[in-house]
């Protein structure tokens, strides 16, 4: 009884727990362009598909088009030891992105995702370690997808109180 009443107040409130995007999710169709073919083009593109968004195959189709940058990988030594030897790394890895009108109108300037991630590495388990290292690359790009889609949402919620803005304003 009392957890009923408690999801009601959680709803009521407008609280929700991250996760999926689901189908509410609605803007003007997009098409995504990249410098080349990328796994985060990819994710992102499987993202939107399960929303309301429609992903057009064509420029000439779309309202808005989502450029994206070449995703960056890069691996750092973190710490060593006495004899020289890595014992950590620190993966990055950086995507950018922004969103423009059919007509080149910034509608969400550029965005850089940058995530870190450290792992420690030990030269009898390369192999595992090397497995490791691609595992959290693509849980890195997963969380870039979902940060991608929550700024995604953001300009969806900022146009459409726009749109009621102009609505409520007009005679």
């Amino acid at each position: 009884m009392i957890a009923g009443y408690l999801l009601v107040l959680l709803q009521g409130c407008g609280f929700r727990l991250r996760g999926s995007m689901g189908g509410d999710l609605a803007l003007p169709p997009l098409y995504i362009e990249s410098s080349g073919s990328s796994a985060f083009v990819s994710e992102l593109r499987q993202a939107l598909a399960s929303t309301s968004t429609t992903v057009v195959a064509e420029r000439a189709a779309a309202e808005w088009i989502v450029g994206v940058g070449a995703e960056q990988l890069d691996r750092r030594v973190l710490t060593v030891d006495a004899s020289g030897r890595v014992q950590e790394y620190e993966l990055h890895y950086a995507v950018s992105f922004a969103v423009n009108d059919a007509v080149a109108r910034a509608v969400l300037g550029a965005q850089t995702i940058t995530l870190r991630r450290s792992f420690n590495f030990t030269g009898s388990d390369v192999l595992a370690k090397e497995a490791e290292e691609a595992q959290l690359y693509r849980d890195m790009r997963r969380s870039a997808v979902q940060n991608a889609m929550r700024r995604l949402q953001a300009l969806a919620v900022m146009q459409s109180g726009e749109r009621t803005i102009e609505t409520d304003v007009a005679p």
